[in-house]
C-alpha cells in the first residue's frame, strides 16, 4: 500500500519534482502510518471500526490512567502497521501531559522513530 508523504511539521501534502503529489517510501512511509495509527481513535475508521486506541473510553480524562496501559496501546497500533515486527513506546509524564518517542523495527531489520 502506497502513503502519500506528508511534511514533518505541518502534516501537509507536498509536491514531488515532477509537480505530483508525493508519496512517502521506505522506512519514512512506516514511521508516518505508526504515527497515523497511534493518532487514530477508537471507532474513528469506517472502514474497520476495531482499529484505533480508545482514547474516550479509557485514556482521556481519566484520573490515574495507567501510563504502562497507554504504552501498550501505542505499541499495538504501531505493531499493526503493514512490515512493523517490533515497536517499543519511551514514554514520560510531565503533570498532565505525556511525551516521549516510539521506536519501532521492520520485517528488514530497519529502525525508526517518532516522536509523541
Amino acid at each position: 500500500m502506497r502513503t502519500l508523504f506528508l511534511l514533518p511539521d505541518t502534516w501537509d501534502l507536498a509536491l514531488d519534482s515532477s509537480g505530483n503529489i508525493a508519496v512517502a517510501s521506505e522506512v519514512y512511509q512506516q514511521a508516518q502510518d505508526v504515527a497515523s495509527a497511534c493518532r487514530t481513535f477508537s471507532r474513528d475508521v469506517y472502514y474497520d471500526q476495531a482499529a484505533g486506541i480508545p482514547y474516550f473510553e479509557n485514556v482521556l480524562g481519566q484520573f490515574g490512567f495507567p501510563l504502562s496501559l497507554y504504552k501498550m496501546h501505542l505499541e499495538t497500533a504501531a505493531k499493526s502497521v503493514t512490515g512493523v515486527v517490533s515497536a517499543s513506546a519511551q514514554l514520560q509524564l510531565t503533570g498532565r501531559a505525556a511525551s516521549g518517542a516510539i521506536l519501532f523495527t521492520n520485517e528488514d531489520n530497519q529502525t525508526g522513530q517518532i516522536q509523541l
